[in-house]
């Protein structure tokens, strides 16, 4: 080619390699999908030398939508919005370029819409990601028009250049959508792990080493995270616990049965203890973190849980004490009734005293009882009606004691209502105590009928001489005078209280 026709072409030349320079560049500079069509839509107007041009892109739904267009109305864009020569996902397709409308083999309906345009000649260019058509650019053009092989592959160039940036942009889009995603979710879960105050969430690596600490752990162990990372997670383990590798056993256990139980005593950062419960667990794929280990502090359920079993125990003993006492009632009472009235009379009233003194015992948590409370509760109905009297310091006894002294009292006072003071009607019963290192308890019968002693020893006079002073530790000092019965108990305490006396 010479002469005017041979530096046209070379002109032409130069301008595509400019345009696909300048295009190259616009894509690589381009910060957003919105860039990335400008430059295109440039390059295809200056290459393809037309006025109007397009490109429509493969929606989620698989139909063929407009993003970008230079010099086309609203009404043709809405007739012809979905229409595609090519199906989604199509592998490798080419190019169509229609030189007139008007010998199309297109529908009449369609062709119309596209005369109307003042469009007689268009190229469907195809955009190529992945070897599959994503979407396309369109030319079109006024006159009918013959396109060539370079227009073919100057329109196959830019499309490969478009379709190339659209695929990395939106890779580059999804990687940061997933980064943003993982950060959002990792912030979201160090949220949540920290706000989980009432447990210590640890992670640790394949060493040992603590590779994350919540707020939890803080509150609970006494470190700050920065003071934990890095560090061994043997730091909250006790002194005995590190001597016998249970850190590594833990490990070994997560790692080996999927899971390790965490329940057992742990340091805090001041040297203080408290019993942890929780478990360990491993991490698949955790990356530094390869395991997780969440316990909390239980040490007051720990020691409610040892309390309660120590009551149970205390529990089970009293009651087959009770049962053994009920039994020896019921055996020396029958021993002791002529009659099966006395009987039931004699053991209805030893039950009643027996149950009295363990409501006072059981309203003090068995810890023991004031010595006036035991007095009252058995002559109760004397001191209301004026013929027995009470009086002494405030002092506590033990629950031994005060099961022994209540009845040891019932049967004094059984024996006074039948044979002594409280057989007549002037007669009353005086109960007095002193108290020191001990207390030594008075019993005292006035106004009664002379008595004298039994002539065989019933089951009274063996509580009082036998049970009681053996549940006692000293001896117990019965009378029977002229004036009427008099007993002397001594009883040791642990502990008094310095109130005044008292009197009922």
């Amino acid at each position: 080619m010479t002469g005017r026709a041979g530096e046209q072409s070379s002109s032409e030349q130069v301008t595509e390699l400019t345009m696909l320079f300048q295009l190259t560049d616009a894509l690589q500079r381009a910060g957003s999908m919105g860039d990335i069509y400008h430059a295109a839509l440039e390059a295809i107007l200056i290459a393809l030398r037309c006025n109007r041009a397009s490109i429509l892109l493969f929606d989620k739904a698989g139909v063929m939508r407009f993003v970008a267009w230079r010099g086309l109305s609203d009404s043709y864009r809405q007739a012809v919005d979905g229409h595609s020569p090519w199906k989604v996902g199509e592998r490798n397709p080419d190019p169509i370029f229609v030189s007139d409308i008007d010998d199309a083999d297109e529908p009449e309906a369609l062709k119309t819409t596209i005369r109307a345009e003042g469009i007689r000649a268009l190229g469907f260019v195809p955009l190529i990601s992945n070897g599959a058509v994503i979407g396309k650019f369109m030319t079109y053009h006024k006159t009918p028009r013959v396109f060539s092989k370079d227009d073919r592959d100057l329109a196959l160039t830019i499309a490969r250049q478009l379709g190339f940036t659209i695929e990395r942009y939106r890779s580059e889009e999804a990687r940061r959508t997933a980064e943003e995603r993982l950060l959002r979710g990792q912030a979201r879960l160090r949220q949540i792990l920290d706000s989980a105050k009432e447990y210590a969430i640890i992670t640790l690596d394949d060493h040992g080493a603590i590779a994350s600490w919540n707020n939890g752990a803080e509150r609970l162990l006494g470190y700050e995270e920065s003071e934990a990372l890095g560090r061994s997670g043997d730091i909250f383990f006790s002194p005995e616990d590190i001597v016998a590798d249970v850190p590594d056993l833990e490990m070994k256990a997560a790692r080996e049965q999927g899971r390790a139980t965490n329940e057992r005593w742990h340091m805090r950062k001041n040297g203080s203890r408290f019993w942890g419960s929780g478990v360990m667990l491993p991490i698949d794929d955790g990356g530094q973190d390869r395991y997780l280990k969440i316990f909390r502090d239980r040490t007051e359920e720990r020691q409610a849980e040892q309390r309660q079993k120590l009551l149970i125990g205390e529990l089970n003993h009293r009651v087959k004490n009770t049962l053994a006492t009920v039994q020896s009632l019921a055996e020396q009472t029958l021993r002791s009734s002529e009659t099966p009235g006395a009987f039931a009379t004699a053991f209805r009233s030893r039950i009643h005293a027996l149950a009295d003194a363990h409501d006072l015992l059981t309203r003090e948590a068995w810890e023991g009882v004031d010595m006036k409370d035991i007095a009252h509760a058995v002559l109760y109905t004397w001191i209301e009606d004026g013929r027995a009297f009470i009086s002494g310091p405030s002092i506590r006894i033990g629950p031994k004691q005060a099961l022994a002294l209540s009845m040891a009292l019932n049967e004094l006072l059984t024996n006074a209502t039948k044979h002594g003071a409280l057989s007549v009607p002037n007669g009353y019963v005086e109960v007095s105590w002193k108290c020191e290192r001990h207390c030594q308890i008075e019993w005292v019968e006035n106004g009664g009928p002379p008595v004298s002693p039994p002539k065989r020893e019933g089951f009274g006079l063996r509580v009082l001489n036998r049970a009681l002073a053996a549940d006692l530790g000293r001896p117990v000092k019965l009378v029977f005078g002229p004036a009427g019965v008099t007993c002397s108990i001594h009883v040791e305490i642990a502990e008094a209280r310095a109130n005044p006396e008292f009197e009922i």
